[in-house]
Protein backbone atom coordinates (compact mmCIF):
# COMPACT_ATOMS: atom_id res chain seq x y z
CA UNK A 1 0.00 0.00 0.00
CA UNK A 2 1.16 3.35 -0.74
CA UNK A 3 2.14 5.55 2.10
CA UNK A 4 3.96 8.80 2.93
CA UNK A 5 7.30 8.25 4.43
CA UNK A 6 9.46 10.95 6.82
CA UNK A 7 12.16 12.45 5.40
CA UNK A 8 15.44 9.98 6.27
CA UNK A 9 17.99 11.43 8.29
CA UNK A 10 20.78 10.77 5.61
CA UNK A 11 18.86 12.51 2.86
CA UNK A 12 18.89 15.79 5.11
CA UNK A 13 22.66 15.13 5.84
CA UNK A 14 22.98 14.92 2.19
CA UNK A 15 21.21 18.15 1.82
CA UNK A 16 23.23 20.00 4.65
CA UNK A 17 26.18 18.80 2.67
CA UNK A 18 25.69 21.23 -0.20
CA UNK A 19 24.91 24.67 2.25
CA UNK A 20 26.66 27.11 2.00
CA UNK A 21 27.26 31.04 2.92
CA UNK A 22 26.88 33.19 -0.31
CA UNK A 23 27.26 36.50 -1.07
CA UNK A 24 24.00 36.42 -3.63
CA UNK A 25 20.93 33.91 -3.62
CA UNK A 26 21.21 31.33 -5.31
CA UNK A 27 17.50 31.36 -5.98
CA UNK A 28 14.96 34.29 -5.87
CA UNK A 29 11.32 34.03 -5.71
CA UNK A 30 9.58 36.97 -8.03
CA UNK A 31 5.73 37.33 -7.18
CA UNK A 32 4.16 38.14 -10.43
CA UNK A 33 0.76 38.76 -8.83
CA UNK A 34 -0.01 37.93 -4.92
CA UNK A 35 -3.48 36.84 -6.72
CA UNK A 36 -4.99 33.05 -7.26
CA UNK A 37 -8.26 31.53 -8.58
CA UNK A 38 -7.92 28.49 -6.59
CA UNK A 39 -7.93 27.58 -2.99
CA UNK A 40 -6.35 24.58 -2.86
CA UNK A 41 -5.81 22.39 0.41
CA UNK A 42 -2.25 22.46 0.84
CA UNK A 43 -1.54 25.95 0.29
CA UNK A 44 -2.51 28.86 3.03
CA UNK A 45 -3.05 31.75 0.48
CA UNK A 46 -6.79 32.30 2.00
CA UNK A 47 -5.22 32.97 5.14
CA UNK A 48 -3.36 36.09 4.07
CA UNK A 49 -3.29 39.65 5.35
CA UNK A 50 -1.33 41.28 3.26
CA UNK A 51 -2.67 43.72 -0.06
CA UNK A 52 -2.75 42.16 -2.71
CA UNK A 53 -1.29 43.69 -6.19
CA UNK A 54 0.69 43.14 -8.96
CA UNK A 55 4.39 43.22 -9.57
CA UNK A 56 5.35 46.84 -11.79
CA UNK A 57 7.64 46.36 -15.00
CA UNK A 58 10.29 49.28 -13.31
CA UNK A 59 10.39 47.34 -10.04
CA UNK A 60 11.02 43.41 -11.69
CA UNK A 61 13.44 45.49 -14.21
CA UNK A 62 15.42 46.71 -11.23
CA UNK A 63 15.60 43.40 -9.77
CA UNK A 64 16.60 41.70 -12.79
CA UNK A 65 19.12 43.77 -14.01
CA UNK A 66 20.86 43.35 -10.81
CA UNK A 67 20.77 39.53 -10.88
CA UNK A 68 22.31 40.00 -14.65
CA UNK A 69 25.50 42.03 -12.92
CA UNK A 70 26.05 39.87 -9.49
CA UNK A 71 24.58 36.04 -10.73
CA UNK A 72 23.29 35.51 -13.72
CA UNK A 73 22.42 31.80 -12.86
CA UNK A 74 20.70 32.89 -10.17
CA UNK A 75 17.48 30.46 -10.31
CA UNK A 76 14.87 33.26 -10.81
CA UNK A 77 11.01 31.64 -9.85
CA UNK A 78 8.00 33.26 -10.80
CA UNK A 79 5.86 32.48 -8.48
CA UNK A 80 5.11 32.86 -4.46
CA UNK A 81 1.97 32.88 -2.92
CA UNK A 82 -0.23 33.83 -6.66
CA UNK A 83 -0.70 32.50 -9.90
CA UNK A 84 1.43 34.18 -12.11
CA UNK A 85 -0.89 33.32 -15.15
CA UNK A 86 -3.24 35.72 -13.76
CA UNK A 87 -0.92 38.26 -15.14
CA UNK A 88 0.16 37.06 -18.53
CA UNK A 89 1.18 39.82 -20.36
CA UNK A 90 3.17 41.23 -17.29
CA UNK A 91 4.81 37.79 -16.84
CA UNK A 92 5.32 37.24 -20.59
CA UNK A 93 7.21 40.67 -20.66
CA UNK A 94 9.26 40.01 -17.51
CA UNK A 95 10.72 37.01 -19.32
CA UNK A 96 11.20 38.69 -22.61
CA UNK A 97 13.26 41.46 -20.15
CA UNK A 98 15.19 39.42 -18.08
CA UNK A 99 16.40 37.24 -21.24
CA UNK A 100 17.55 40.25 -22.56
CA UNK A 101 19.69 41.07 -19.93
CA UNK A 102 20.98 37.87 -19.81
CA UNK A 103 19.29 35.46 -17.40
CA UNK A 104 20.00 32.30 -17.24
CA UNK A 105 17.33 30.41 -15.37
CA UNK A 106 13.76 31.86 -15.31
CA UNK A 107 11.60 29.24 -14.05
CA UNK A 108 7.31 29.26 -13.48
CA UNK A 109 5.22 27.65 -11.31
CA UNK A 110 1.49 27.51 -11.97
CA UNK A 111 -1.53 25.91 -11.50
CA UNK A 112 -2.40 25.05 -15.02
CA UNK A 113 -5.92 26.36 -15.04
CA UNK A 114 -5.49 29.38 -17.62
CA UNK A 115 -2.81 27.87 -19.73
CA UNK A 116 -5.27 28.14 -22.50
CA UNK A 117 -3.26 26.95 -26.16
CA UNK A 118 -2.68 30.78 -26.93
CA UNK A 119 -0.66 31.17 -23.84
CA UNK A 120 0.51 27.90 -23.95
CA UNK A 121 2.37 28.80 -27.34
CA UNK A 122 3.39 32.18 -26.35
CA UNK A 123 5.09 30.97 -23.56
CA UNK A 124 6.92 28.16 -24.87
CA UNK A 125 8.33 30.54 -27.46
CA UNK A 126 9.25 33.24 -24.95
CA UNK A 127 12.42 31.64 -23.44
CA UNK A 128 11.55 30.55 -20.26
CA UNK A 129 13.59 27.49 -19.06
CA UNK A 130 11.30 25.30 -16.31
CA UNK A 131 7.60 25.40 -16.46
CA UNK A 132 5.89 22.85 -13.45
CA UNK A 133 2.57 22.69 -13.43
CA UNK A 134 0.57 21.52 -10.05
CA UNK A 135 -1.79 19.09 -10.54
CA UNK A 136 -1.77 16.71 -7.40
CA UNK A 137 -4.45 14.31 -7.92
CA UNK A 138 -5.39 11.73 -10.87
CA UNK A 139 -8.90 11.59 -10.64
CA UNK A 140 -11.32 14.04 -10.74
CA UNK A 141 -12.35 13.45 -7.00
CA UNK A 142 -9.34 13.38 -5.86
CA UNK A 143 -7.86 16.43 -8.34
CA UNK A 144 -10.83 18.10 -7.79
CA UNK A 145 -10.83 17.72 -3.94
CA UNK A 146 -7.41 19.13 -3.49
CA UNK A 147 -7.70 21.73 -6.03
CA UNK A 148 -10.26 23.54 -5.35
CA UNK A 149 -11.97 26.04 -7.67
CA UNK A 150 -10.20 24.11 -10.97
CA UNK A 151 -12.20 21.51 -13.21
CA UNK A 152 -9.57 18.18 -13.50
CA UNK A 153 -10.39 17.35 -17.54
CA UNK A 154 -9.75 20.71 -18.59
CA UNK A 155 -6.57 21.55 -16.58
CA UNK A 156 -5.24 18.25 -17.61
CA UNK A 157 -6.50 18.82 -21.79
CA UNK A 158 -4.31 22.62 -20.90
CA UNK A 159 -1.54 20.10 -20.00
CA UNK A 160 -1.84 17.81 -22.33
CA UNK A 161 -2.15 20.29 -25.27
CA UNK A 162 0.94 22.16 -23.69
CA UNK A 163 2.78 18.71 -24.06
CA UNK A 164 2.31 18.00 -27.38
CA UNK A 165 2.93 21.48 -28.33
CA UNK A 166 6.28 21.46 -26.55
CA UNK A 167 7.19 18.00 -28.13
CA UNK A 168 6.38 19.26 -32.32
CA UNK A 169 9.51 21.87 -31.29
CA UNK A 170 12.98 21.94 -31.39
CA UNK A 171 13.27 24.38 -28.34
CA UNK A 172 11.29 25.68 -25.45
CA UNK A 173 11.11 24.73 -21.90
CA UNK A 174 11.35 21.62 -19.86
CA UNK A 175 8.06 20.82 -18.50
CA UNK A 176 7.37 18.82 -15.25
CA UNK A 177 4.04 18.08 -13.28
CA UNK A 178 4.23 18.09 -10.08
CA UNK A 179 2.34 15.69 -7.22
CA UNK A 180 2.71 16.91 -3.38
CA UNK A 181 2.26 13.96 -1.31
CA UNK A 182 -0.94 14.22 0.56
CA UNK A 183 -3.01 11.98 2.40
CA UNK A 184 -5.93 12.71 0.27
CA UNK A 185 -3.56 11.50 -2.88
CA UNK A 186 -1.07 9.28 -2.14
CA UNK A 187 -3.28 5.84 -3.03
CA UNK A 188 -2.65 7.58 -6.79
CA UNK A 189 0.83 8.52 -6.91
CA UNK A 190 2.12 5.64 -8.75
CA UNK A 191 -0.67 5.82 -11.72
CA UNK A 192 -0.21 9.73 -11.76
CA UNK A 193 3.31 9.07 -12.39
CA UNK A 194 2.59 6.47 -15.25
CA UNK A 195 -0.06 9.02 -17.17
CA UNK A 196 1.98 11.75 -17.56
CA UNK A 197 5.31 9.73 -18.25
CA UNK A 198 3.44 8.04 -21.00
CA UNK A 199 2.99 11.71 -22.01
CA UNK A 200 6.46 12.93 -22.20
CA UNK A 201 6.05 15.06 -19.38
CA UNK A 202 8.89 14.73 -16.50
CA UNK A 203 6.89 13.85 -12.66
CA UNK A 204 8.10 15.74 -9.71
CA UNK A 205 6.78 13.75 -6.14
CA UNK A 206 7.74 15.82 -3.73
CA UNK A 207 6.94 16.21 0.22
CA UNK A 208 3.89 18.77 1.24
CA UNK A 209 5.12 22.37 2.89
CA UNK A 210 3.86 22.98 6.19
CA UNK A 211 4.20 26.74 5.12
CA UNK A 212 5.65 27.52 8.83
CA UNK A 213 3.74 25.38 10.85
CA UNK A 214 0.43 26.94 8.96
CA UNK A 215 -0.52 23.56 6.94
CA UNK A 216 -0.45 20.18 8.53
CA UNK A 217 1.98 17.98 7.52
CA UNK A 218 3.12 14.06 7.39
CA UNK A 219 6.34 15.36 8.37
CA UNK A 220 7.99 13.96 11.18
CA UNK A 221 11.24 15.33 12.99
CA UNK A 222 14.28 13.26 12.58
CA UNK A 223 16.81 12.62 15.07
CA UNK A 224 18.53 15.70 14.30
CA UNK A 225 18.18 19.06 12.49
CA UNK A 226 20.00 20.83 9.94
CA UNK A 227 20.11 24.47 8.21
CA UNK A 228 17.08 25.45 6.54
CA UNK A 229 17.25 25.22 3.03
CA UNK A 230 15.31 27.19 2.47
CA UNK A 231 16.69 29.99 4.45
CA UNK A 232 20.25 29.26 3.15
CA UNK A 233 19.26 29.59 -0.79
CA UNK A 234 16.18 31.66 -0.91
CA UNK A 235 15.01 34.72 -0.90
CA UNK A 236 11.51 36.25 -2.06
CA UNK A 237 10.97 39.44 -3.58
CA UNK A 238 6.47 40.45 -2.95
CA UNK A 239 4.76 42.40 -5.72
CA UNK A 240 5.38 45.64 -3.97
CA UNK A 241 9.23 45.07 -3.48
CA UNK A 242 9.05 43.44 0.23
CA UNK A 243 11.60 41.19 1.24
CA UNK A 244 10.52 38.93 4.08
CA UNK A 245 13.12 37.06 6.53
CA UNK A 246 12.12 33.90 4.83
CA UNK A 247 9.22 31.90 2.52
CA UNK A 248 7.79 31.14 5.63
CA UNK A 249 6.79 34.82 6.60
CA UNK A 250 4.15 34.60 3.95
CA UNK A 251 2.84 37.72 5.23
CA UNK A 252 5.89 40.06 5.51
CA UNK A 253 5.69 40.43 9.00
CA UNK A 254 9.29 40.12 9.67
CA UNK A 255 10.09 42.11 6.41
CA UNK A 256 13.98 42.64 6.57
CA UNK A 257 13.39 45.85 3.76
CA UNK A 258 12.28 46.83 0.19
CA UNK A 259 13.78 46.07 -2.90
CA UNK A 260 12.27 49.10 -4.29
CA UNK A 261 14.70 51.00 -2.42
CA UNK A 262 17.53 48.67 -2.12
CA UNK A 263 19.86 46.54 -3.79
CA UNK A 264 19.11 42.21 -3.51
CA UNK A 265 22.58 42.18 -2.37
CA UNK A 266 22.12 44.32 0.65
CA UNK A 267 18.77 42.74 1.61
CA UNK A 268 20.59 39.58 1.44
CA UNK A 269 23.12 40.68 3.25
CA UNK A 270 21.02 41.98 6.15
CA UNK A 271 19.77 38.61 6.72
CA UNK A 272 23.30 37.38 6.86
CA UNK A 273 23.27 36.87 10.85
CA UNK A 274 20.02 34.61 10.42
CA UNK A 275 21.49 32.75 7.64
CA UNK A 276 24.43 32.18 9.99
CA UNK A 277 22.83 31.05 13.32
CA UNK A 278 21.37 28.27 10.95
CA UNK A 279 24.77 26.73 9.76
CA UNK A 280 26.14 27.40 12.93
CA UNK A 281 23.36 25.16 14.12
CA UNK A 282 22.43 27.98 16.90
CA UNK A 283 18.58 26.63 16.75
CA UNK A 284 17.59 28.07 19.80
CA UNK A 285 18.87 31.52 18.62
CA UNK A 286 16.32 31.40 15.68
CA UNK A 287 13.19 33.56 15.48
CA UNK A 288 10.08 32.15 17.14
CA UNK A 289 8.86 31.30 13.94
CA UNK A 290 11.55 28.55 13.47
CA UNK A 291 10.85 26.94 16.37
CA UNK A 292 7.48 25.15 14.91
CA UNK A 293 8.45 25.45 11.72
CA UNK A 294 8.85 22.38 9.89
CA UNK A 295 9.65 22.98 6.08
CA UNK A 296 13.42 22.49 6.97
CA UNK A 297 12.69 18.33 6.94
CA UNK A 298 11.12 18.03 3.53
CA UNK A 299 14.22 17.17 2.16
CA UNK A 300 14.33 15.77 -1.74
CA UNK A 301 12.25 16.36 -4.25
CA UNK A 302 11.92 13.00 -6.76
CA UNK A 303 12.21 13.41 -10.62
CA UNK A 304 11.39 10.95 -12.79
CA UNK A 305 11.66 11.58 -16.80
CA UNK A 306 10.73 9.66 -19.25
CA UNK A 307 13.91 8.62 -20.92
CA UNK A 308 16.16 8.72 -17.80
CA UNK A 309 14.37 6.79 -15.18
CA UNK A 310 14.48 8.32 -11.61
CA UNK A 311 16.70 10.72 -10.30
CA UNK A 312 16.58 12.74 -6.49
CA UNK A 313 17.02 16.27 -6.63
CA UNK A 314 17.47 19.04 -4.00
CA UNK A 315 15.80 22.34 -5.31
CA UNK A 316 15.03 25.29 -2.28
CA UNK A 317 12.70 26.42 -4.83
CA UNK A 318 8.57 28.46 -4.37
CA UNK A 319 7.54 25.62 -6.51
CA UNK A 320 5.43 24.50 -3.27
Amino acid sequence: MTAITATPVDELDEIAATLRRTDFPNQLGIEVTGQCNLHCTMCHHDTLRRPSGRMSPALFRKCADEVAATAPRTAVWFSFNGEALLAPDRLLDMVAYGKSVGLASLNLNTNGVRLDDWLSERLLGSGIDLMVVGLDGLSRGTYEAIRRGAQRDYVYGNVERLLAARQRRSDGPVIMVQFVELAANIHERDAFTAYWLARGAIVKIRRQLSWGNRIDTALAPPAHRIACPWAINLMHVFWDGTVPRCCADTDGTEAVGSAETESLAALWHRLAPYREQHLRGAFDQLPGRCNTCRDWMVGKSQKITPAWGVFRDWSASVDA
